[in-house]
């Protein structure tokens, strides 16, 4: 059993990575900005540090055999009190917890990044994943980059707009995903963490189109199919537009643009479906939108 360093414990995919580690008997140091989530898990070690603040990660990765790092950014559309640029904390700061397990010797590197990102690298998003992808491949370190589809707490905003009637897609909605459970891409992670693979990407069991999945949300929410689609031209406009006022909102909505209209499937894994999420969605008001790692 392996001895591991897991940075963002507290957001909706580290959890999972967290309890199937635990499952499978691996040791677990936490770190994370908010550490009381994954204290509550298990009674392990926690540690409470910024990966923006070099200082704070003195000692994180000492006797550890792998860093497991699915820390990153909020993707929450109404998380407007972070004005952190996706660069400081996707690239920088996982490159910063990157150099302190090189100074300890870590042998091991895990990173989720996303499926499709380093053809997305005008992206601002996008491409602070990337460069730590091209951070890592040029360490010393041994390394996996696990590129997921999109996770299903990110499709809690379509289902929100849902129960309020409304049903949008950018384009025609015809380009497809297969996104993936959180529970199941941690399990998919820690299966995989000594792959022999330098990449692996992974979806969900279902493939949709956007279309579909606002369809969906609607029947889930008891509202009628009624579909509006908005031009691609005036989705990437708006997200223009709030480039001066919101700069990481803008490069948000840019991105999620750019994948409402390309197809993002990837090698199907797991068993949780979309429409189970939904309903369960639906029962529990309270949930949000995790981050995307």
């Amino acid at each position: 059993m392996a001895r591991v360093m897991l940075a963002g414990a507290s957001g909706s995919l580290g959890r999972e990575v967290l309890r199937s580690l635990v499952e499978r008997g691996h040791w677990v140091r936490t770190l994370s900005r908010r550490p009381g989530a994954p204290a509550m898990l298990f009674p392990g070690e926690h540690v409470r540090a910024d990966l923006t603040r070099p200082d704070s990660l003195t000692g994180t990765c000492r006797g550890v055999d792998l860093v497991f790092s699915c820390a990153g950014s909020s993707m929450r559309l109404d998380d407007f009190r972070d004005r952190r640029r996706y660069l400081d904390v996707d690239f920088t700061g996982n490159r910063n917890l990157l150099r302190e397990a090189e100074r300890e010797g870590t042998p091991r590197f895990v990173y989720v990044s996303l499926h499709g990102g380093e053809k997305l690298r005008h992206n601002g998003y996008a491409d602070a994943h990337e460069r730590f992808v091209d951070a890592l491949g040029a360490s010393p370190v041994s390394s996996l980059v696990i590129r997921p589809t999109g996770f299903f707490s990110i499709f809690l905003e379509i289902l929100r707009m849902a129960r309020k009637g409304w049903g949008v897609v950018i384009g025609d909605g015809s380009a497809r995903t297969n996104p993936i459970d959180e529970a199941d891409l941690g399990s998919f992670s820690v299966d995989h963490l000594e792959s022999e693979r330098e990449e692996l990407s992974v979806g969900g069991p279902e493939v949709f189109s956007r279309r579909g999945i606002v369809e969906l949300a609607l029947r889930v929410a008891g509202r009628p199919e009624r579909v509006r689609s908005v031009p691609e031209w005036v989705a990437r406009a708006a997200a223009t537009a709030a480039r001066p006022l919101n700069p990481r909102l803008a490069t948000l909505l840019a991105f999620g643009v750019e994948v409402s209209v390309t197809d993002v499937v990837a090698p199907a894994y797991g068993s949780r479906h979309l429409s189970d999420f939904f309903h369960e969605a639906a029962l529990d008001g309270s949930r949000t939108p995790g981050p995307l790692v």
